[in-house]
């Protein structure tokens, strides 16, 4: 076989095997990942993207999200038609079992009681079983245990807690960082925060079980934030904007 034809037969091999492992590689590149995140006016879920969005972009890929109520949110990741969950509480996998948890908490929230009766003393949930409770739907932390007692759901926080105002709930349970900024926002007087709070909880991405090959990637990134303390700055940062 003459030489020139050997030479070009090993060109044509080299960049075919070059083209498949880096389009391979970067095939999450070439398109973004979406993401569900629940809202409106979840502040975690903003900070927990924001997160996100330096992971990703230390492994190449770009993020997207998308927003829905709380439940819709879930189930839009769950069934594949989004790629995860930005932010959740552990354990959400159970009930929605094609959602694999990426093991790094990025976030944390803190359930809360706010009420317009000063006198309201609640240590513990069994402490709500004689109230009329407002919830967000797909608040799941509240969801989980409230169950049997009597709860009135509604899509946002906006609307729940003019629920409150108008005194069609003695409580809602929401976060503190949420609920502060929407009593902030929508001017309420004589509502106040019940201390401490009811829990305190991690948050975690979670991907859909398609993407299962992305978790060690994702995992190391979000880890290496950590040790380096930036995790905490982006929180701190938007935690500092968000109540000002």
């Amino acid at each position: 076989m003459p030489k020139s034809v050997s030479v070009t037969r090993f060109i044509i091999i080299f960049l075919s095997f070059y083209l498949t492992v880096n389009l391979g590689s970067s095939a999450y590149a070439q398109k973004a990942v979406v993401f569900s995140k629940p809202g409106p006016l979840d502040f975690h879920a903003q900070i927990s993207e924001n997160i996100l969005k330096e992971a990703y972009a230390r492994i190449g890929i770009v993020i997207t999200t998308k927003e829905f109520s709380g439940e819709r949110a879930l189930r839009e990741s769950n069934s594949g038609r989004l790629d995860g969950e930005v932010n959740r509480i552990r354990g959400i996998d159970k009930n929605y079992k094609n959602l694999r948890i990426v093991p790094v908490a990025i976030n944390a929230l803190k359930g809360t009681v706010f009420t317009k009766l000063p006198e309201l003393k609640i240590r513990k949930w069994q402490d709500l079983k004689s109230l009329t409770i407002g919830l967000r739907l797909g608040a799941k932390f509240a969801e989980y245990n409230t169950q049997g007692m009597r709860v009135i759901s509604a899509a946002t926080n906006k609307m729940v807690f003019r629920m409150l105002d108008r005194d069609r709930v003695d409580v809602v349970i929401s976060t503190a960082l949420e609920g502060t900024i929407t009593k902030m926002k929508l001017e309420l007087k004589g509502i106040s925060m019940v201390e401490p709070p009811l829990v305190t909880l991690d948050l975690f991405h979670f991907l859909h079980k398609d993407h299962e090959d992305l978790l060690p990637r994702i995992t190391a990134a979000l880890k290496a934030m950590e040790r380096e303390a930036r995790i905490k700055k982006i929180r701190d940062t938007a935690f500092k904007r968000y109540t000002n």
